[in-house]
């Protein structure tokens, strides 16, 4: 999935996943155990404290927020291990699946690995990543009782977990405060629960203050990444009631649901709300001159910015009620163990792995940054966690509003992992499309049915 390198919050799969894994293999090693020789069954998770080593750390660039938290972890983990070091090391989020086959081809993925959903599914696919069941069991690690079980399905393939979520991540709207009162916008419908026929309504007020500007051809209401990230475009697509694939493989997309989810498409570039695919916009959420973003990121990622200093906020996705089905995206970003790591060393990045799940470990990356719901149950109140912390005047419960309207990208799990790449960039392809002046909905179906087809082979 192509993703701007600052976006980083990512998804899409909550609910326990099946995926038909291929049975070749692509990267070497023996299948079974992840490409690992180790017996896991026989594996001891006694590690004494003074243990000596080297751990190194692959998380995503360009996200001060993932380093700062990881190294509030590392701290806390050092409490117990203080003689094991790490070694980060550091991943464009749009060449991951580039970046981690190659490195795994020249035996040079670091020990843990950063991953989301749906990106996990390329360390799966090319047996990169250590099945961690076993631990979890040694461990005593009880997910139905302690914590938000779905999110770790969401790290899950047939049953084995590979990765680990390191919070709860759901898209929702920023908004920039500060814009909105300088154009005289009503802000009574922005609220959670809003629906996209309110957030049309505050478009196109924003829109008529850009028009009475000297910047109306080069600004927009929403710095949507609509046409380059599925836990948005897809959530979208099943709004409407629109399906890409069947169990069965069959192609979907070509339908009436999908031409109306396009046409909201066609409309947000036709009333210059969003810019148009291909055209560069002259603002951005980031720089203080877009009033809204789809983001599932941290609130702390954008708050502590200079050119958004008191004016962050976030609301819920706006729901999209053409048939009762509205959608909003989620999904995950946590961390794999390199199944290649062997020895004491991978009890060691275990005991890493258990330690960021832990209450411990919970508040103390929250502590750097990481403003996300957490994925413990006994860290959800406000008041006791620190995810919480300097963020108590802003709208949070954005983040865990509409559970019932989750959707990850469920598609993805009735194919072979392999496929991924390819599917869901026929699915960003379809919205670039739609995004674009010179192309109609029916020549974006058309492509997207070939660049499917293309997929499944």
């Amino acid at each position: 999935m192509k993703k701007n390198m600052r976006f980083v919050g990512l998804f899409s799969a909550i609910g326990l996943l099946s995926v038909a894994l291929t049975s070749c293999n692509l990267f070497g090693g023996n299948r079974g155990n992840g490409g690992n020789n180790n017996d896991l069954s026989k594996v001891d998770l006694n590690l004494e404290s003074d243990y000596k080593d080297t751990i190194s750390l692959l998380i995503p660039n360009g996200n001060t927020n993932e380093t700062t938290m990881i190294d509030e972890l590392i701290k806390e983990f050092n409490n117990d291990y203080p003689n094991i070091k790490f070694e980060k090391n550091y991943v464009s989020v749009s060449g991951y699946e580039n970046t981690v086959r190659n490195q795994r081809i020249a035996n040079s993925l670091p020990d843990i690995v950063w991953s989301n959903s749906p990106d996990f599914y390329t360390l799966v696919g090319g047996e990169m990543a250590l099945p961690l069941n076993t631990f979890m069991e040694k461990s005593g690690i009880d997910l139905e009782k302690d914590y938000l079980k779905s999110f770790f399905d969401a790290g899950s393939v047939n049953g084995k977990y590979y990765c680990f979520p390191r919070s709860c991540d759901s898209v929702v709207t920023f908004i920039n405060t500060k814009l909105l009162k300088t154009a005289g916008v009503d802000t009574s419908k922005i609220k959670n629960g809003w629906t996209w026929d309110d957030f049309m309504s505050v478009l196109a007020e924003y829109r008529a203050y850009l028009d009475k500007t000297t910047n109306k051809d080069t600004y927009y209401c929403l710095d949507a990444n609509l046409t380059g990230w599925l836990s948005v475009c897809y959530p979208m697509l099943r709004s409407y009631g629109a399906e890409v694939i069947d169990d069965n493989k069959n192609i979907l997309i070509d339908s009436n649901e999908t031409r109306e989810a396009l046409k909201l498409v066609k409309e947000l570039v036709d009333k210059k709300y969003i810019v148009a695919d291909g055209l560069t916009s002259g603002n951005s959420y980031e720089t203080g001159t877009s009033p809204f973003l789809f983001q599932s990121a941290s609130i702390s990622l954008f708050a502590e910015r200079k050119a958004l200093k008191d004016s962050v906020d976030i609301v819920s996705f706006p729901l999209i009620q053409k048939n009762n089905t509205p959608k909003i995206g989620a999904g995950i970003a946590g961390y794999c163990i390199n199944s290649r790591v062997k020895d004491k060393k991978q009890v060691a990045c275990w005991k890493f792995m258990e330690k960021m799940i832990s209450y411990e470990g919970q508040q103390a990356m929250a502590l750097g940054g990481l403003k996300l719901p957490s994925i413990r149950k006994d860290l959800q109140d406000p008041a006791t966690a620190n995810w919480c912390k300097g963020y108590e005047n802003n709208n949070l419960s954005a983040y865990t509003y509409g559970d019932e309207y989750k959707i990850t990208c469920d598609f993805l799990s009735k194919v072979d992992a392999t496929k991924k790449a390819k599917l869901d960039e026929a699915v960003q392809g379809l919205f670039a499309d739609a995004a674009r002046t010179d192309k109609d909905i029916e020549k974006a179906i058309s492509t997207c049915v070939k660049a499917l087809k293309n997929a499944l082979k």
